[in-house]
Formats: structure tokens, C-alpha cells, sequence
């Protein structure tokens, strides 16, 4: 083991300098030669990655002001969820070819210990006929991992979608739109679901595919106004729920018809995520949405998939398999080949160029 694991090469992706927009964002990241990781105590194991997962919430660490979390440094090495295999192990709980993931450094080989965030294992060399083996390892960061964990709190437990409820979803093809609208539509019999996407192909695939009621291409119906009118005319008896995904003017033409005592579920807001400092800080959308949350009595509800998982994670973990198994959740994966394009595949988040999971396969 200790020959292999000299012969091998690592990489790592550090950050580089900070995005100032959507145009230098794959510029952020700097991939470099680093030292292969070396066991030196008991419990601990080498991993080589397999798939590492781009979300949009990674934007928040690459700014100067986070906003949640840490604010990542000048130099530091990336961190998000992946799927990686030991190839090396002073774990007796944790052997060689043992699949796991967990939020890890972007790294080709890394030294782990199992104390890791969010670190689990997927599969042990010994299980036959799991899951993955049906729908692969790149599921245990998309619809078996975060992402759709996030739909599955978002509805079932923020939004608590009933079957008399009209939902709108925003970023409706992407990894949480896809699951959130599905749940809330097949598991919770919501009287109307509509997805909010962009281009034909993905309106299409959501509605066809993952069985939603309508979808609304955003490219199409691209103002406040033009999207104000179409979803009157496909809610004639108003909407009760807007799960939001991407801010924008689609949740400015959400504010201007909601019903009144609705929820608004804040998840995302990824077309301003790559804005900068300046623009964010010239918005005056904020004030009129609070004026109009007053008179609309309106709850908004900002939720993080991390509030929920320690409390319903084994909840999860029956349901999603289960679904899955029976066909009636569904899901897209975009999977980009190659560990150095993992910039280009963050990027991608930002250009609308997927349908629902990005995940890179190294």
C-alpha cells in the first residue's frame, strides 16, 4: 500500500483570487501539485475521490462578507461534498474500498479520519445489491445527498405543502427544484405544482418526466410583467406556496400575487449570488417586499438543509431509497468528466446549461 500510494500524484484546488462577477468565476480557483497524504496514526485511512459535488452555496465563501458560513481565504483549499474510496486504512471500522462521502477538501487522494462534516459511509465492501449499484455513487451527493435532502425538509417540513395548496418552484431543472416539486406533487397530492425554468428542454423535461402540473420558461416570460400574467392566467385561484430557489424578478412577480396568508420559502438565490458587493448593495427591492409581506400577511421562511438533517436524517434515508426503488422520484444528473474541470463545472451552475444534479467525476 505504502508503494502504491508513492507512485500516485495528488492535486488540489486552492482559491486564487475572489469573483467580482458572474464573467471571472471559473478564474477563482487555482489547481496545483500537493504532497500525497501519509497515515501516521491509528483510525486514520486514505481516500481517493470520485465525485465532487458543485452547489451554488459555495458562492458565499469566495466573497469578502459570507453570506452564511465561513469566508474562505486567499490560498485555502476548496471544500463541498464528494464520494471518494479507501485505498489505504489504520480504521478497523472503515476498510480499504470502503465507499464514503462527506465535506471534504478538492483533493485527488486525502488523509480522513471519519470525523469529517456530513461524513458517511455509502457502501462497505462487503453490501451486495444496494441502491448505488443500481443508480451509482454519484448519488450520495445528489439525490441521495444534500441537495435533496434539502427538498425533502423544504416541503415536507418548511413548507409542510398540503393537497390544497398551489406551489410555484423557481430553479425548477436544477438539483432541489427537480426532487422539491416532485414530493410535494406525488408524496404530498399538492392540488397544482409549477416549475419555473429556463428553455424548452427543461420545461419540458419537468413536466413530462417528473410529472409537474405546468412549467414557465423564464427566457420566454423574461420580465416581471410577462411573468405576472402568465402565472395568472395558469393559477386562476391564486398561489399558496412559492418555494424560491433563485430570487430575481421571478420572485418579485411571486410578491405582487401571492395569496394572502401564504408561504414563502426562501432556499436560494442564485441570480445574485455572483453579483457584486456594490450591485447587492444599491437593491431597494427589500423594503417593498417587507411592505408587501406586511399587507399580504405573509410568512417567509429561510431555511438551510443543515437545520434538519441531524434531526430527521434517518427519515430521509428510508424515504428517498424507497421512492426511488418504486419509480415515483426521478432524477437528472449532468456529470462532468475530469477533476480539473471542476471551475468550468461550477460555472455551469450559473449559466443554466444542466438539468438537475451537477456532480464532477475525477
Amino acid at each position: 500500500c505504502k508503494e502504491m500510494s508513492t507512485q500516485l500524484k495528488n492535486e488540489e484546488f486552492v482559491l486564487f483570487t475572489r469573483p467580482s462577477g458572474q464573467s471571472d468565476i471559473k478564474s477563482a480557483w487555482k489547481l496545483q501539485s500537493c504532497l500525497m497524504p501519509i497515515i501516521t496514526k491509528d483510525n486514520e485511512f486514505i481516500l481517493e475521490t470520485l465525485f465532487v459535488s458543485v452547489d451554488p452555496y459555495l458562492s458565499s465563501g469566495l466573497k469578502k462578507s459570507a453570506l452564511g458560513g465561513a469566508i474562505n481565504s486567499i490560498g485555502s483549499i476548496q471544500i463541498s461534498g464528494l464520494v471518494a474510496r479507501v485505498i489505504e486504512s489504520r480504521n478497523p471500522n472503515i476498510p480499504v474500498d470502503t465507499i464514503v462521502t462527506g465535506r471534504m477538501e478538492w483533493k485527488r487522494f486525502i488523509l480522513a479520519n471519519g470525523t469529517e462534516p456530513r461524513f458517511r459511509i455509502v457502501q462497505k465492501p462487503t453490501d451486495k445489491n444496494t441502491i448505488y449499484n443500481k443508480i451509482g455513487f454519484s448519488t450520495a451527493v445528489g439525490v441521495l445527498g444534500m441537495p435533496s435532502q434539502t427538498s425533502y425538509y423544504g416541503i415536507l417540513s418548511v413548507a409542510n405543502t398540503q393537497p390544497s395548496d398551489v406551489l410555484v418552484i423557481s430553479g425548477a431543472a436544477g438539483a432541489v427544484g427537480t426532487i422539491a416539486g416532485q414530493i410535494a406533487k406525488k408524496i404530498r397530492g399538492a392540488k397544482m405544482v409549477i416549475g419555473i425554468a429556463g428553455g424548452k428542454k427543461k420545461c419540458d423535461c419537468i413536466v413530462n418526466e417528473l410529472g409537474f402540473d405546468a412549467a414557465i420558461d423564464y427566457k420566454e416570460y423574461n420580465t416581471k410583467d410577462k411573468m405576472v400574467n402568465r402565472l395568472k392566467e395558469l393559477t386562476p385561484s391564486g398561489i399558496t406556496q412559492y418555494f424560491d430557489n433563485t430570487g430575481g424578478f421571478v420572485t418579485d412577480a411571486i410578491f405582487d400575487i401571492i395569496e394572502r396568508h401564504s408561504k414563502i420559502i426562501i432556499c436560494g438565490q442564485i441570480s445574485t449570488y455572483n453579483n457584486s458587493e456594490e450591485d447587492l448593495s444599491k437593491s431597494n427591492i427589500y423594503p417593498n417586499y417587507l411592505a408587501k409581506t406586511i399587507y399580504r400577511g405573509l410568512s417567509i421562511l429561510g431555511f438551510v438543509c443543515s437545520d434538519f438533517i441531524h434531526r430527521n436524517e434517518e427519515e430521509f434515508f428510508k424515504d428517498m431509497p424507497n421512492w426511488l426503488e418504486q419509480g415515483i422520484i426521478k432524477f437528472h444528473e449532468t456529470i462532468i468528466d475530469g477533476f480539473e474541470n471542476l471551475p468550468r463545472a461550477y460555472e455551469m451552475l450559473f449559466t443554466g446549461e444542466n438539468i438537475g444534479k451537477i456532480v464532477v467525476k475525477v
